[in-house]
């Protein structure tokens, strides 16, 4: 492939004439502007369209960031790092400086995938019973405690990427972020409603002045929020580099908030902490493949399991969300989390059979146990010979500049609002990450010293032959990895486009100690398709229509054959697009 395949997004005049579906871009191309801005929380399809860039986020403002840096010249890993740091202003509640994740980028003219893990890491003074309390987990210490806090690893790996594949420097994109926090915008309903839902937490460990409190009380819809404490600490960040962060006075301030509150996080904790860079995790569907970061991210470890288990099965003759494809599915969502559970880890501290996990028969194996006449009563995991291993609250955001790199990048601070724990006068949230380890000692995803927790995050770039097609992730926890999965089949199996197919109703199941729970699903999906799956012998939880547990996806798929860029905004958070 050329390196001019790389560029999709030169107009084309003559396909674009006549088609009603691309006159408002032509329209907006005469304005000047190419971005939309339909409600948030929409609930119907919306395609954002762009040739020559786009960025989807979490925000309006977080996406409109990351265009501007495009705009401006910068490629596609400084326009994510740009909305990064805007979502931490715009979207504060689900990640931040005071979190971590995983980016995979893909660069269009040496034609190299790799993958940056900046996931937070457990403190040095961690062990396997550092929860247990007179015999039994104590459930606070995970959550809203000093414990709770693991090491944040975002700004790190935000700057290992600008340093090795960006051309703009950190200052310059945090500039975005800085004038969110000081000017603020109008609060949305999901903002309001998560922050009602966490007033307690907030009052708790922050208190009535806390700055994502409005007087002491949530934010109302159609309020102003102003952030200008993460505004000075961004303004920090410009001026010192993240040094501030890991070595200097912010890393003072940090230490001092989580010990405040019972934690064991050291200044060398901070000071030791580094990003690692991987070659990502590849799957193959048909004539698409699949990039991912590895463990500890493990969404893409499953997606490529589920996709290898689905190859085979007639999905197009079941039809979109039928009785026979969500057993199907739940069945398999099942042997994935007994496989979970049983090997999965911080690749670092545990040995994971990841190639037999991701392996074709191994797919096979578990196909031929799915009875297509009901549920199963257990679902064990895999056994492997040991000559086989040679080898929530969250947020996602995908950017695709006019080289045709592309970002697609997710990160988190765990549960909306982290702990609840704002180190003095800085504005950003701290973690509960820690409370993505096992509650038990034994178990592989057991807390230890320098220990990174097991993640369900699974950032993807998929390719359809040689040529990038779709860049997809989203949060929602463990909900992650089998939404994805639904969006890629929908896609590639159903036709859809993108945000059709981030949109349609999703479902989840899952299996603890080999016992299957319950299938949870969209009340958009009929309620004969409910009764067909009790019938089938499940157990149904009906939810919400657009039910944030199910996540918030944003993608962006290239259309080369039209020379244009779709992307998709998940309506179940304030999902948005801007291309131009």
């Amino acid at each position: 492939m050329k390196d001019t395949k790389n560029r999709p997004l030169e107009p084309n005049p003559l396909i674009l004439t006549g088609l009603i579906v691309y006159f408002a871009f032509v329209l907006a191309c005469r304005t000047g502007r190419l971005e939309s801005h339909p409600p948030l929380n929409r609930h119907q399809p919306y395609n954002y369209v762009g040739q020559k860039g786009m960025v989807v986020a979490a925000h309006p403002l977080a996406a409109e960031a990351g265009l501007t840096t495009l705009k401006k010249g910068g490629n596609a890993v400084d326009a994510a790092v740009a909305t990064a740091f805007a979502l931490n202003a715009a979207e504060p509640f689900a990640s931040g400086i005071g979190g971590g994740g995983f980016m995979v980028i893909y660069l269009a003219k040496k034609k190299i995938l790799t993958a940056i893990d900046f996931r937070e890491r457990a403190p040095a003074e961690a062990h396997p019973k550092m929860f247990i309390q007179n015999g039994k987990t104590n459930e606070t210490w995970r959550l809203t405690h000093g414990l709770a806090v693991a090491v944040p690893g975002a700004l790190a790996g935000w700057a290992l990427a600008l340093r090795k594949y960006g051309t703009k420097s950190l200052s310059e994109v945090i500039q975005s972020g800085i004038r969110i926090a000081e000017e603020g915008f109008t609060v949305s309903k999901t903002f309001s409603k998560i922050n009602k839902d966490e007033y307690e937490k907030l009052i708790h460990m922050a208190g009535e002045s806390c700055c994502y409190l409005n007087q002491g009380f949530p934010y109302e819809p159609g309020d102003t929020f102003r952030n200008p404490e993460l505004a000075g600490t961004f303004r920090l960040l410009a001026s010192g580099g993240i040094e501030e962060f890991y070595q200097g006075l912010l890393a003072e301030k940090i230490v001092e908030a989580v010990k405040e509150h019972g934690g064991i996080i050291t200044l060398e904790d901070l000071a030791s902490y580094e990003p690692q860079e991987n070659t990502p995790l590849k799957g193959v569907y048909k004539d698409f493949t699949i990039y991912s970061p590895g463990l500890p991210a493990s969404g893409g470890l499953h997606i490529i399991q589920l996709l290898n288990i689905l190859e085979n099965w007639p999905v197009k003759e079941w039809k979109h969300n039928s009785p026979e494809y969500i057993h199907h599915l739940s069945e398999a969502f099942r042997f994935i989390f007994a496989d979970r559970a049983h090997y999965l880890g911080d690749p670092d501290s545990v040995t994971v059979p990841v190639n037999s996990l991701i392996s074709k028969d191994y797919g096979q194996q578990i196909r031929s146990r799915i009875n297509p006449k009901h549920a199963l009563k257990t679902y064990p995991y895999g056994e492997f010979d040991e000559r086989d291993n040679a080898q929530e609250s969250t947020t996602h955001l995908c950017v695709l500049d006019n080289e045709g790199n592309i970002v697609s990048l997710t990160q988190t601070i765990n549960h909306f609002f982290g702990s609840g724990i704002i180190p003095e006068k800085t504005g950003f949230l701290l973690n509960n990450e820690m409370d993505d380890f096992s509650r038990a000692p034994a178990s592989p995803n057991a807390p230890d010293s320098k220990k990174r927790p097991l993640s369900s995050q699974g950032p993807l770039i998929v390719f359809r032959g040689d040529r990038p097609y779709l860049a997809l992730g989203s949060p929602g926890g463990t909900r992650i990895f089998t939404s994805l999965f639904q969006i890629i089949i929908n896609s590639i199996e159903y036709g859809m486009n993108l945000d059709e197919a981030i949109e349609a109703p999703r479902f989840f199941s899952y299996s603890v100690l080999g016992k299957a729970g319950d299938i949870a699903l969209e009340a958009r999906i009929p309620e004969s398709v409910v009764d067909s799956l009790k019938r089938l012998g499940h157990t149904v939880e009906v939810r919400e229509a657009y039910d944030k547990y199910f996540g918030g996806a944003q993608g962006i798929m290239i259309l080369w054959d039209k020379h244009l860029i779709h992307g998709g905004a998940d309506s179940r958070r304030d999902g948005h697009g801007a291309g131009y």
